[in-house]
């Protein structure tokens, strides 16, 4: 491959034994040799010249992921994925080209290739959002975390940017015997630096009470280059469980508040404590504590000022509900005095079972958020270069009487291209949609009974229902066939219908329930079909084929 622009070679490496190296050779012949030492994963970062080719030699160890960074415009123009061709040699591929696939999303994002989770450190600085997320560069599924990074200038085209954290040392080298790394964090923008909250995590491989999670910060000015993490929080408080994680800090009342997810005395809990430095930290005690039973612990909490209320969200970590949805996330809406918070409603932040570990950020009057699709239900297809989980689109919130609204951020219109069906007062049925990327737009004169078959895959379906029983999202011949996911509202006046090959997004009555669902179809031959026996309800219906965000 050729450098081109760029000035660094990045390689995240796994032993396949001892002994296991990496060469990069130059064409003047060059030769620089990496040992992976004690360790079983290894972050190779080589200096390059511009416009120089080089190879790249593996012995005793596979190539994971491959890039080049440290090019002058970066934030723009991202980094350089290399992969392997068909004779072992590393070559530079095309991200339009790569996206373009029924394995993974186009409008949503997703990483590379390998596992995503959490979103981390959400902000906008310096005329970017910025995002980073959990990440195993190593495999599809959740195992050691290290921090990726990406950027936008309009919350929708992302660019990928250098990964940011690693595991410690001690996971590295002993990957079987220990667990952890750079868990979940938030971040606050502070004039002309932001500073980073994370947890570190380190433990056996099933979690327990020698697992240790502690709370760090880190800052940058720069969003390429970071401080050293500093330790702010060694020590859980008493009663507090082995689960101690995911900062999250906002200010409120003239002082800095930071909440952890938790349990506490065997109840899930969100934990606060306050600064008046953002560095010194004090435990003030639960700033909400969960009665319902079956709950292990909160997990990525994020608390916010939103419309003269405020809003508490966490990720409720092994609990079932009454439908069998699995691990939801649950907002509180009320009142916050003298580090008090007084719940006044509560609800579901996702109706569906594949939204989890929201976090939110504020930029020029928006409260935004953005949430992982994940898949606790067991439906990701592994197949070699693929992906497993994604991002929401990003959701604009609002508090209306207590209730949290959510709708699609507006940015997303400019990925509406040709319209596939535009009507009224009659079925519709699409069931060639190529690629299947689209949006639905729906508006009822009233209150009326549907079917609409989102997605269809060798006898496999998912269907958008309204009837008697209400608004729900049900499924056929997966894994989560026996899950019902009804939306909390009343009647149905307005859709919103997002769907990116394998996921759906959908949004009620302008944003008075959001879903998100998986479901996999490996064809990418889409559809939209609704049946109804009341048409002349249907007062407006409108398909539109989605751009992907890829595209160059």
């Amino acid at each position: 491959m050729n450098t081109g622009k760029y000035t660094r070679l990045e390689i995240f490496s796994k032993a396949l034994q001892a002994g296991g190296s990496i060469c990069v050779i130059s064409d003047d012949g060059e030769c620089r040799r990496f040992s992976g030492g004690e360790a079983y994963y290894k972050w190779i970062k080589v200096p390059v010249a511009k416009n120089t080719g080089y190879e790249i030699f593996c012995e005793n160890c596979r190539v994971s992921i491959c890039y080049l960074s440290g090019c002058e415009n970066i934030l723009d123009e991202g980094v350089c994925y290399l992969e392997q061709d068909e004779n072992g040699r590393f070559v530079k591929k095309d991200e339009t080209d790569w996206y373009d696939s029924p394995i993974r999303e186009a409008y949503h994002f997703t990483p590379w290739k390998n596992w995503i989770n959490d979103p981390n450190g959400l902000c906008w600085f310096q005329g970017y959002y910025h995002m980073f997320y959990q990440f195993n560069p190593h495999g599809q599924k959740w195992s050691h975390m290290y921090w990726g990074h990406a950027a936008s200038r309009d919350l929708i085209h992302w660019i990928h940017l250098p990964v940011v954290l690693e595991p410690q040392e001690e996971i590295l080298a002993h990957p079987e015997e220990l667990a952890g790394g750079a868990f979940s964090g938030s971040a606050v923008v502070r004039g002309d630096e932001v500073v980073f909250y994370l947890t570190r995590s380190q433990g056996l491989p099933v979690d327990g009470v020698q697992t240790v999670q502690q709370q760090w910060m880190m800052k940058s000015s720069d969003m390429l280059h970071f401080t050293e993490e500093k330790l702010l929080i060694g020590e859980r408080p008493s009663g507090a469980s082995f689960d101690f994680r995911d900062p999250k800090v906002m200010r409120a009342d003239k002082k800095w508040y930071m909440v952890l997810g938790s349990t506490l005395d065997g109840k899930a809990a969100v934990l606060l404590y306050e600064s008046g430095d953002m560095e010194h930290w004090n435990y003030t005690g639960p700033l909400l504590t969960e009665e319902e039973e079956g709950i292990r612990c909160v997990e990525c909490p994020d608390f916010i000022e939103l419309d003269g209320k405020y809003l508490l969200i966490g990720a409720l970590m092994h609990h079932q509900d009454t439908f069998g949805r699995y691990q939801m996330s649950r907002y509180y809406a009320g009142e916050f005095r003298d580090g008090i918070f007084t719940e006044e409603n509560r609800g579901w932040f996702d109706f569906c079972g594949n939204c989890y570990a929201m976090q939110s950020f504020e930029h020029e009057g928006r409260r935004i958020s953005i949430g992982w699709i994940s898949d606790f239900y067991g439906e990701h297809h592994e197949v070699d270069n693929g992906v497993c989980g994604s991002m929401t689109i990003p959701r604009e919130m609002h508090i209306r009487d207590n209730r949290l609204y959510l709708t699609p951020v507006k940015e997303i219109e400019a990925l509406k291209a040709e319209a596939l069906y535009r009507g009224r007062g009659e079925e519709i049925c699409l069931n060639e949609i190529v690629p299947n990327t689209y949006k639905a737009e729906l508006e009822f004169s009233e209150d009326t009974h549907f079917s609409i078959c989102l997605s269809e895959n060798e006898g496999s379906n998912m269907w958008l229902i309204n009837d008697e029983k209400g608004l729900r999202i049900k499924t056929h011949g997966v894994k989560s066939e026996h899950i019902t996911f009804p939306a909390d509202v009343k009647e149905v006046e307005k859709l919103e219908i997002f769907v990116d090959r394998r996921t759906a997004e959908i949004y009620v009555n302008d944003g008075e329930a959001a879903g998100t669902k998986l479901f996999y179809d490996t064809s990418d031959n889409g559809c939209f079909i609704l049946h109804t026996d009341t048409p002349e309800c249907i007062k407006r219906a409108e398909v539109f084929r989605m751009r992907s965000i890829w595209e160059r």
